[in-house]
């Protein structure tokens, strides 16, 4: 009879070693395959908003505002429909933007504070979010209000450029978006293609605790131009981008006064200043931004601040360096 040999138990580690070699070397590799790939879907939604303000322009001769605005001061000034709904049409979302009537626009009500919006703006959108982002859409959607009522909104991950300075409740600001501004292609003299139109950001999780991407809020003082009024506090505020519907500016644009994934805190000061959230990615060591003439650019971490300054105005007559 003729004897069967088994393997040995040094002959099986040796063999679980190895497999346990080829695992550590090829996950890594999956890992950046599928990063690679979430990746150039987050690059083809930002050409889709690029190309998106493109066609808005054409239709309605000039660019969307970063949000709407109702009334004109005090308890009346309230912030409705943003730019990325006012794009809908031009995404192939027509059927999400038929269901927003005029009529239910309340002048008293912020936009991501109106019931009557939440039909429409509960929908995820695909073109409006990046599939990197750790936060999934539904961990982010209950938005509870002031009078404790919870509205349920879909967020995004794409703000619009507001310059280097945007001011509250004026039309001042020195990028592509602001408050109920309606910039036309013919003021963005330092070239369209030398313009940044739209950055990513993290979506917040409504908890303070968690990421880094919350921001703080100073109520009644502090400067948001000024970032340095913010370093050293403690982020209390975590609602970032969690409504592509509309409403106060941090849902809807973002700063080009520093560099993408910037180590500073972000900051909200609505007396002073408004908002200055730098655009944050979970690409690793990048940003990937949308410029005024549809082209995308992946924009490294490292781009010098003034760089980045120059990108971010659109009628400064400033020239960028290299990025």
């Amino acid at each position: 009879m003729r004897n069967r040999r088994g393997f040995t138990l040094v002959e099986l580690l040796v063999v679980i070693a190895i497999i346990g070699i080829l695992v550590a070397l090829l996950l890594p590799a999956v890992q950046a395959a599928r990063e690679a790939a979430r990746r150039s879907q987050c690059s083809n939604n930002v050409k889709q908003l690029g190309l998106a303000l493109q066609m808005y322009h054409d239709t309605h001769g000039h660019f969307p505002p970063g949000h709407e605005e109702s009334g004109d001061d005090g308890p009346s000034y309230r912030h409705q429909l943003s730019w990325l709904t006012l794009c809908l049409p031009f995404v192939e979302e027509r059927a999400i933007a038929d269901m927003i009537e005029p009529s239910m626009i309340d002048p008293a009500l912020n936009a991501h504070d109106n019931v009557l919006l939440v039909p429409a703006g509960r929908n995820v959108i695909p073109t409006f979010t990046c599939p990197s982002d750790p936060i999934a859409a539904y961990e982010v959607a209950a938005i509870p209000r002031d009078d404790a009522e919870t509205l349920f909104f879909a967020p995004t991950n794409y703000l619009g450029n507001q310059g280097t300075v945007c001011e509250c409740r004026t039309k001042v600001c020195s990028g592509m978006f602001g408050h109920d501004t309606k910039f036309k292609m013919s003021q963005i003299t330092d070239g369209t293609s030398q313009t940044i139109a739209v950055g990513e950001s993290l979506k917040g999780d409504l908890d303070p605790n968690t990421l880094e991407d919350n921001y703080i809020y100073l109520r009644g003082s502090g400067n948001a131009d000024d970032i340095s009024t913010c370093v050293g506090g403690e982020s209390n505020t975590a609602d970032r981008a969690t409504a592509w519907i509309g409403g106060q500016p941090h849902l809807n644009m973002f700063s080009t006064s520093r560099p993408p994934n910037d180590s500073r805190t972000d900051c909200k000061a609505p007396s002073n200043g408004c908002t200055n959230f730098a655009a944050r990615s979970a690409h690793p060591g990048v940003a990937i931004l949308a410029f005024a003439d549809g082209s995308v650019h992946i924009v490294s971490d490292s781009i010098d601040e003034v760089t980045m300054q120059a990108l971010g105005t659109r009628a400064a007559e400033d020239i960028p360096g290299s990025y």
